[in-house]
C-alpha cells in the first residue's frame, strides 16, 4: 500500500502571493528583486521537501506559485494606473 502526500497548492497561498508581489514591486533594483525571488524559491523548496513533495512536482508547483505572483504585480500595477 502506498500513501499519496497531499499538500496545501502553493497557488492557494493568497497572503505570500500577494506579500511576495508587494515586495517586487518596491524592490529598489533589479538585483535586490531577483535576489528575493531566489531567496524565496529556496524556501518554498525547502518547504516542499520538508512536507515530502516528490522533486519531480516541486518545478511545477514553484512555476505555478511564480505565475500566480505575477498575475497578482499585474493586477496591482493595472489597478494603479
Amino acid at each position: 500500500m502506498t500513501a499519496e502526500i497531499c499538500v496545501f497548492p502553493l497557488t492557494c497561498r493568497i497572503g505570500k502571493i500577494r506579500a511576495v508581489a508587494v515586495n517586487l514591486i518596491g524592490s529598489r533594483s533589479e538585483k535586490l528583486a531577483k535576489a528575493y525571488r531566489h531567496q524565496i524559491s529556496a524556501g518554498l523548496i525547502s518547504h516542499m521537501e520538508k512536507n515530502g513533495v516528490p522533486r519531480h512536482e516541486q518545478g511545477e508547483r514553484l512555476f505555478e506559485f511564480w505565475q500566480a505572483v505575477h498575475t497578482e504585480i499585474a493586477k496591482r500595477i493595472e489597478g494603479a494606473a
